[in-house]
């Protein structure tokens, strides 16, 4: 195995410096809208461990070159905990003026005058805290949408400034190509960046080097597959704090609740394992637990972009999906997933590199992204064909993914990413006159041929009882 040395040299705003953000949102429904909007899930907000560490988290902001106002964002957080302490404070007298109801009526003599003062009392108490609770809600959607909107701390490894640090490098030297992958019309047939079409030995490799790479993490890592859906909802997109840009929007007929839309992202996304662990309390003899799929991934491209395979909107994807208990197991489970993909991309005879991003192109929830680029001959950059992210315990708080220990619950540290993007891979290879065979790639991984599998043999299996 190969060591990668981990220490390598809408709401309204109060002011519309503080935050741009959706008007409604699906993973946080205040006591107004639940009337039209039913609540899905209700995340885990740790107010006190974020404003105690707001110097960290501004450092964050300034890296991502996020334009949030911390200062604000405090501002709204005072004003939203003095209205919580108010209507708790009314919510207690309330409670009071109850019990004595309550003992007063034991009593063999009632004090009728003192038993209607109190109940009098109790009803103006009532009508103030319905009041206050109304005068309450925008203040509250305010704050909360701005919280919601945070970003993750970032992980010390990540680069602050405006390179990129490199973790791996291999040895091939760099290429240059006079052809685009796409003039290579008997291996790919492309109209644009939504509709292409692989050919003859492009498109096995299509499908068996997905397989293969999944069959890799089975066997060399000890993971486990799933079969994910290829829609997810909202909710679970705000939870990741995933741009709502980033995927289609479904048009549903019949939506119940109109909040909590359904997006494609494709059984090969990040995302669509979220459903599964989403409340989800387990126990740390399971942990980490290790998840792989292999599907489709749908992604929403520039417009300005040059259309060919490596903005492409459909791609065949390896996803990985990782929960551990703390933040070490999370570097640890990072670090064994690219020790894999370097034995994979080191079957290819191509350029390709690991490199750490800086932290202006993470997303919010991400606190440390290691990318794994191939060299384009044609286009003479770097070319993301996978990648793995460190989300520390930032999107199971969201979700409330914990672990059970004696009588605590944990949050648990996420790691994952699609370690493959089997179309970009196809497209470098071409570029770089690589014959797309899939066999050359189980045989360096010592895998066997798909024929020799057990899943093929039980399928042909199945299929004699039919003749």
């Amino acid at each position: 195995m190969h060591r990668i040395i981990r220490n390598c040299s809408q709401i309204i705003p109060l002011s519309e410096n503080v935050l741009k953000v959706r008007q409604v949102s699906a993973l946080y429904i205040s006591g107004d809208k639940a009337s039209e909007n039913y609540v899905t899930l209700q995340p885990y907000m740790d107010f006190k461990q974020t404003f105690e560490n707001v110097k960290q988290l501004e450092h964050s902001i300034e890296k991502r070159k996020l334009q949030i106002d911390m200062k604000k964002v405090k501002e709204m957080f005072a004003t939203y905990r003095e209205g919580k302490r108010a209507m708790d404070k009314l919510a207690d007298e309330r409670e009071m003026i109850a019990k004595q109801l309550k003992e007063l009526s034991k009593v063999a003599q009632k004090d009728e005058d003192l038993m209607n003062q109190l109940k009098e009392k109790g009803k103006h108490l009532r009508n103030d805290l319905k009041t206050m609770k109304t005068n309450f809600y925008p203040i509250e959607d305010e704050f909360i949408q701005a919280f919601l909107h945070l970003p993750n701390t970032l992980h010390p490894h990540c680069p602050e400034g405006e390179h990129e640090r490199v973790l791996y490098r291999s040895k091939q030297e760099l290429l240059e190509a006079e052809k685009s992958h796409v003039d290579h019309e008997k291996l790919i047939h492309f109209i644009d960046n939504s509709r292409y079409y692989m050919i003859n030995e492009a498109a096995e490799f299509d499908i068996r080097c997905t397989q293969a790479l999944t069959r890799y993490f089975l066997d060399k890592g000890g993971f486990t597959q799933t079969a994910n859906p290829d829609f997810t909802r909202c909710v679970l997109l705000e939870a990741n704090a995933t741009p709502m840009d980033n995927y289609y929007k479904v048009m549903e007929a019949h939506l119940q609740n109109k909040l909590n839309a359904a997006y494609l992202t494709g059984g090969g996304s990040f995302e669509s394992f979220l459903g599964a662990v989403t409340k989800l309390c387990v126990y740390p003899s399971v942990l980490p637990l290790k998840f792989v799929s292999c599907g489709r991934l749908y992604e929403r491209t520039n417009s300005n972009n040059t259309p060919n395979l490596f903005t492409a909107t459909q791609n065949n994807a390896v996803q990985t999906f990782v929960a551990t208990t703390d933040l070490a197991g999370a570097e640890e489970q990072m670090e064994n997933i690219l020790n894999l993909c370097v034995d994979f991309y080191k079957t290819f005879n191509v350029h390709f590199r690991i490199v750490y991003v800086n932290a202006a192109q993470l997303t919010p929830a991400e606190s440390l992204r290691a990318q794994i680029e191939i060299y384009s001959p044609h286009e003479k950059r770097y070319i993301c064909v996978g990648y793995v992210s460190n989300y520390k315990d930032f999107v199971s708080k969201r979700i409330l993914f914990t672990m059970r220990q004696q009588k605590d619950y944990h949050f648990l540290h996420l790691v994952g990413g699609p370690v493959l993007y089997t179309s970009r891979l196809i497209a470098t290879l071409i570029e770089h006159g690589e014959k797309l065979d899939y066999e050359k790639v189980l045989e360096a991984l010592k895998l066997k041929t798909p024929n020799d599998d057990a899943s093929t043999n039980a399928l042909n299996e199945f299929k004699s009882l039919f003749k």
